[in-house]
């Protein structure tokens, strides 16, 4: 027995394929374009970002450095020819951080506070590794003020977005550094 079918051949299902797919990719492939042509403008306003928030996450490190910065004090340029109070290391090493990835650059300035405040706290036969810890024996026992205190656990926080992989900007780095170097030069007078 044979058995005779009447329909469509098979030479128009990779036009229905085509057509199928296309449907399925114009807005997409719309999207990308358009990003594609406002690409500049589109980084640029993802520079001037002062927060990201993602599911229940929210970075908000330039809204955190300025409140850092109204609590600092202001620095003091040194009268005296001589060596820099401020961070130890090389400012040049800095700026290679700065350059390769600010938030390596925001931890090598948190470094700087980290071994003041293990060094200050040695001085004083305090045996805590911890440098939030270090700050508050030290401040407890009326060696370091408590703002200083304070705006070490704010930017320790700090730190801790930069270590995380929170984009850091380039001038919020640099902005952190500043504050590292007032915080270093009060640790260090005390």
């Amino acid at each position: 027995m044979i058995t005779l079918t009447v329909g469509q051949t098979g030479g128009t299902d990779w036009l229905d394929w085509s057509a199928a797919m296309f449907s399925a990719l114009a807005w997409p492939l719309a999207a990308l374009v358009i990003a594609l042509i406002f690409r500049r403008h589109l980084l640029a306003l993802l520079s001037r970002l002062d927060e990201l928030s993602w599911g229940d996450k929210s970075a908000r490190f330039a809204q955190q450095l300025d409140s850092l910065e109204s609590q600092a004090p202001p620095l003091q340029a040194s009268i005296e020819p001589g060596p820099e109070l401020a961070l130890s290391g090389d400012h040049s090493r800095f700026l290679k951080l700065l350059d390769l990835s600010p938030n390596a650059a925001v931890l090598d300035s948190w470094s700087g506070i980290e071994d003041a405040l293990q060094g200050l706290a040695h001085t004083h036969q305090l045996a805590i590794a911890d440098p939030i810890q270090a700050a508050r024996h030290l401040h407890q026992h009326g060696i370091l003020p408590a703002r200083t205190a304070g705006m070490i656990g704010e930017m320790r926080s700090l730190r801790n977005a930069a270590a995380h992989n929170q984009d850091i900007s380039v001038s919020d780095a640099l902005r952190f550094r500043n504050l590292a170097k007032g915080v270093l030069n009060e640790i260090r007078l005390a």
